[in-house]
C-alpha cells in the first residue's frame, strides 16, 4: 500500500467510504472489501484503499481510465439520442466538463446492472458496509467562485453560469438561475411595495391586485425560461432516461400499487398536519393569553411558557413526520429518482408551509375576528373570580390590535431571516469549535486523530485531484462581503492545521471532506426557503408593503450564503442531469392561485372603508353590510363581543360569508384568465422564435435529414429488385428493357405535327 498520493497519480473521481463494523469477522470484512475492489476493476475503473482516520474506516479511491469514460460517453448520448433528447452540436461534443466526468463515473458505480451500472450503492443491502460515495472540492475553482460573489456585494450575478455548470452539474446551476432570476424579479414588487408603504395604504387593492399578477407573471415566465435553459444545455426531456433507482431495481412495483400505496399515506399525512395545527392553534393561542391577559403570579415566568413547548414538541413532530414521510415515500417504492424526491418534497411541504402560513392565518381569521369571544368564553368556563383575577384591573374591553398581522410579517422579514443565515453560516463553526474541545480535552484520550495525520502528511509531496499551484499570490479583499468571507475561509481551514491557500495531500483532504454532510442532489432545502418566502410575499404581503424589499436585500445575502456554505461546509454535491425545477414549479403556481384568494379575503376583511378616521385607504364598495364604516373584521368583533345575537347579525353574517364565497370564486376565474392570457402572450414573445429554439430545431432537422437520407438509399418499390435467384434477374432485366423502350419514345410531337397539317 502506497504511503503517499502523489501529485503525478491519476485523477480521483470519486471517493468511496467504506466503515467496516467491529462486530464483523474478519473473512467476511476481506470477502466484502475483494469483492468491492473486483466489482470495480472488472467495470474497468482503477481502485485503491486508503486507511482512514478512524479504526475500519477505509477510503477507497477509484479513477475512470479515458477509454473506459470514452465508452460511458458514446452509451450515454446514443441513449439520448434515441430518447428523443436536443441534439449536442458536433462542435461541443469533444468537451467533457468536470461535473460531466464525474456524473458519469457516479452513475455507472451507483446505478443498477439492468441499466449498465454496477449496482454499488449504500442502500443496496450487499454493499451495507458503504457509508458514503462522493467526489473532492475543486478548491482551485471554489475560490473563484467566492471571490467573485463577494467582489461586488451588491451584485446578483458572480461567475457565468456556465462555469457553475462545469463544475457542479445541471442541478446546482438551475438552481443558482433560479434564485438569480427570482432575486431580479423581486424588485418590481419590492418598487411597488415601498411606494405603498410611504403613502401608508396596507390591504390596497391596487397593491394586491399587482402583486397577484406578479406572482402569475413570474410564475409563468420561469415556466418558458427553464424550458429555454434545457435545450440550451441539452437536458430537455432528461426524464426519459432517467436510471432506476437502485434500491428497487430487484422489487416489484407496479403502477397500480404504487398509486395504492400513495393514496394510503394520505390519511397519514392528514392525520399529521391536523395534529400540527391543533398543536400550533393551543400554543398560539396560549402565548397570546399569557402576553395580553394574565396578570396572575408569576407572569414573567409563564409568559415563556408558549415558547418552550413550541421548542419541545413542534421540532419533534416535524422530525418525526420527516421520518414517516421518507418511510412511506420508499415503501411506495418509486421507480425513478425524479418521482422519489417529487412524492417527498409534496408531503414534506404540507408541515413546511403550515409552520409557516399557519400562525399568519390564525391571527387574521380567528384571532382578530373572535378572539374577544374565545377568551370571554374561557374566562366564562373559570368562573367570575377568575375573571377578575386574570384580566387587567380597569380594562372594559377585550379589544385585539390587528396590527398584530403587521408585526408577524416584519418578524418573519427581517429578524427571522437574518437568524436563519447567521445560524446557517455560523453554526457549523461554533460545532467545529465544541469538537475541538472536546478533542483536546484532558478527559479523553488522544488515538491518532484528524490533526495528527494532517501533521504527518503535511511533509509529503502535496497533491490534488486539479492542477494547483505550490505558490498563488496574495490577494487583498476590496469589499466588506469579501473581507469577511475571507476571515471565515481562514477560520474554516486553520482549525484542521492548513491554510486554505496552500496545496494539501489528496489523503488529507479526502478525509476532511469525509466528515462534511453531504449537499442533497434535488437542493430540496434551499428550494423549500425560497418557495416559502416567495408565499409569504404573494400571499401575505398586502399586510406590509414592505416585504418584498427586504427578501431582496435577504437574498442578495443568500446566494453568497449558499455557495459559501456549499463550498465549505458541505461534500461537493454529486452532478445530476435536471431539466425543470420539478415539483417546486406546481408549489409556485399552486402559491400564485392562493395569492389571488387570500389577497381577497385579505383586502376585504381588513381594507378600511370609505369615511374611515384613519383615511389610509377607501373600499367603500366592498361589505357593505351595515353603513358603518369600521372595517367588517372590526364589524364581526364587535357584534361578537357584544354577547347579543339578533336577527341584524345573523343577516350580517351571511352576507359576508356569500360575500366572501362569490369574491373567492371570482379571483379564482379571474386567475385562470390572467394566466392564460400572460402564458399565450409569453410564449410568442418568449419561445417562439428564440435562439434556442431555433438552434433546437436546426439540430434536430439536421439529424432527421441525415436519418432520412440513410434509410432513403437502396430503397425500391419494385419487388422483383428484392428476388435473388435467377427467375428473378430475368424479370427484372425484361422489365428494364421495356422501361427503357417506353421511356425513349415520344408521340406528342408527331399528335401535334398530324393536326397541323389536317388544318
Amino acid at each position: 500500500m502506497l504511503d503517499t498520493i502523489k501529485a503525478d497519480d491519476p485523477k480521483v473521481d470519486v471517493i468511496i467510504l467504506v466503515q467496516v463494523p467491529k462486530e464483523d469477522f474478519v473473512d467476511e470484512i476481506e470477502q466484502k472489501y475483494r469483492a468491492l475492489l473486483k466489482a470495480l476493476e472488472d467495470g474497468g475503473l482503477k481502485a485503491a484503499g486508503r486507511a482512514g482516520e478512524s479504526e475500519g474506516q477505509i477510503l477507497v479511491f477509484v479513477s475512470c481510465p479515458d477509454t473506459a469514460l470514452k465508452v460511458l460517453v458514446h452509451k450515454e448520448r446514443e441513449t439520448d439520442f434515441l430518447a428523443g433528447l436536443p441534439v449536442i452540436p458536433v462542435s461541443d461534443q469533444n468537451v467533457l466538463s468536470p461535473s460531466e466526468r464525474i456524473r458519469l463515473v457516479h452513475a455507472y458505480i451507483t446505478s443498477a446492472p439492468s441499466d449498465g451500472g454496477l449496482g454499488i450503492h449504500p442502500e443496496v443491502p450487499s454493499w451495507d458496509f458503504i457509508q458514503s460515495i462522493f467526489c473532492l472540492h475543486d478548491r482551485e475553482f471554489n475560490e473563484l467562485w467566492i471571490r467573485a460573489w463577494t467582489h461586488n456585494w451588491i451584485s446578483t450575478a458572480s461567475v457565468p453560469r456556465e462555469q457553475i455548470r462545469d463544475h457542479f452539474g445541471d442541478a446546482m446551476s438551475l438552481y443558482f438561475i433560479f434564485i438569480q432570476s427570482y432575486t431580479r424579479a423581486l424588485a418590481v414588487p419590492a418598487a411597488i411595495g415601498i411606494v405603498f408603504w410611504f403613502i401608508e395604504a396596507s390591504y390596497s387593492p391596487i397593491y394586491s391586485l399587482l402583486i397577484s399578477v406578479w406572482a402569475i407573471g413570474f410564475v409563468e415566465w420561469w415556466r418558458l425560461e427553464e424550458r429555454r435553459i434545457a435545450l440550451k444545455y441539452g437536458v430537455r426531456g432528461a426524464t426519459k432516461v432517467e436510471k432506476a433507482r437502485v434500491q428497487n431495481a430487484h422489487l416489484d412495483g407496479s403502477a397500480w400499487m404504487r398509486e395504492v400505496r400513495i393514496l394510503a399515506s394520505v390519511p397519514v399525512i392528514i392525520g399529521f398536519a391536523l395534529l400540527l395545527a391543533v398543536l400550533m392553534t393551543v400554543i398560539f393561542f396560549l402565548e397570546e393569553f399569557c402576553e395580553h391577559f394574565y396578570t396572575g403570579p408569576g407572569k414573567q415566568y409563564v409568559s415563556f411558557t408558549p415558547t418552550i413547548l413550541y421548542a419541545i414538541f413542534i421540532p419533534h413532530l416535524i422530525s418525526f413526520f420527516q421520518s414517516c414521510a421518507e418511510s412511506f415515500t420508499a415503501w411506495e417504492n418509486h421507480f425513478l429518482h425524479s418521482t422519489h424526491d417529487r412524492s417527498v418534497t409534496l408531503k414534506t411541504f404540507i408541515f413546511t408551509a403550515l409552520v409557516a402560513y399557519l400562525s399568519l392565518t390564525l391571527t387574521a381569521l380567528v384571532y382578530v375576528p373572535f378572539g374577544d369571544a374565545m377568551v370571554k368564553a374561557a374566562l366564562g368556563w373559570l368562573g367570575q373570580s377568575a375573571y377578575s383575577t386574570i384580566l387587567f384591573d380597569g380594562r372594559s374591553e377585550l379589544r385585539l390590535d390587528r396590527a398584530r398581522l403587521e408585526e408577524q410579517m416584519f418578524a418573519y422579514c427581517a429578524t427571522n431571516q437574518l437568524m436563519d443565515s447567521a445560524q446557517e453560516i455560523g453554526w457549523p463553526y461554533l460545532m467545529k469549535l465544541w469538537e475541538d474541545l472536546l478533542e483536546l480535552g484532558p478527559w479523553k484520550k488522544h488515538p491518532p486523530s484528524k490533526h495528527m495525520i494532517l501533521d504527518e502528511l503535511s511533509d509529503s509531496p502535496p497533491s490534488s485531484p486539479i492542477s494547483e499551484s505550490p505558490t498563488q499570490e496574495t490577494y487583498t479583499p476590496q469589499s466588506p462581503f469579501e473581507r469577511t468571507f475571507s476571515h471565515l475561509r481562514s477560520f474554516s481551514t486553520s482549525s484542521l492545521g492548513f491554510t486554505h491557500n496552500s496545496p494539501q495531500p489528496l489523503l488529507a483532504r479526502a478525509l476532511h471532506e469525509s466528515t462534511l454532510p453531504s449537499t442533497p442532489s434535488n437542493l430540496s432545502t434551499d428550494y423549500s426557503e425560497m418557495v416559502i418566502q416567495f408565499g409569504y410575499i404573494v400571499l401575505w404581503s398586502t399586510i406590509f408593503p414592505l416585504a418584498p424589499l427586504l427578501a431582496l436585500l435577504n437574498n442578495v445575502l443568500e446566494m453568497r450564503k449558499d455557495a459559501f456554505r456549499i463550498t465549505q461546509h458541505e461534500q461537493r454535491a454529486i452532478p445530476n442531469r435536471v431539466e425543470s425545477i420539478g415539483p417546486w414549479l406546481d408549489v409556485l403556481g399552486f402559491l400564485g392561485w392562493g395569492s389571488a384568494v387570500v389577497n381577497v379575503i385579505l383586502v376585504g376583511l381588513f381594507c378600511p372603508r370609505l369615511g374611515d378616521d384613519s383615511g389610509s385607504g377607501t373600499c367603500g364598495y366592498m361589505f357593505d353590510l351595515t353603513g358603518d364604516t369600521a372595517t367588517p373584521i372590526e364589524m364581526i368583533s364587535r357584534a361578537l363581543s357584544d354577547a347579543v345575537w339578533d336577527d341584524a347579525d345573523a343577516a350580517a353574517w351571511r352576507e359576508l360569508g356569500l360575500t366572501i364565497l362569490l369574491l373567492v370564486l371570482g379571483a379564482s376565474q379571474a386567475w385562470v384568465i390572467v394566466r392564460g392570457v400572460l402564458r399565450h402572450v409569453m410564449v410568442k414573445l418568449m419561445w417562439e422564435g428564440s435562439k434556442e429554439v431555433e438552434k433546437w430545431r436546426r439540430e434536430e432537422r439536421k439529424v432527421k435529414q441525415g436519418f432520412l437520407g440513410g434509410v432513403s438509399m437502396g430503397l425500391s418499390s419494385d419487388p422483383d429488385d428484392h428476388d435473388h435467384d435467377h427467375e428473378g434477374q430475368q424479370r427484372g432485366h425484361t422489365r428494364m428493357t421495356l422501361d427503357a423502350e417506353f421511356w425513349a419514345y415520344d408521340e406528342g410531337l408527331e399528335e401535334i405535327s398530324r393536326m397541323t397539317k389536317e388544318d
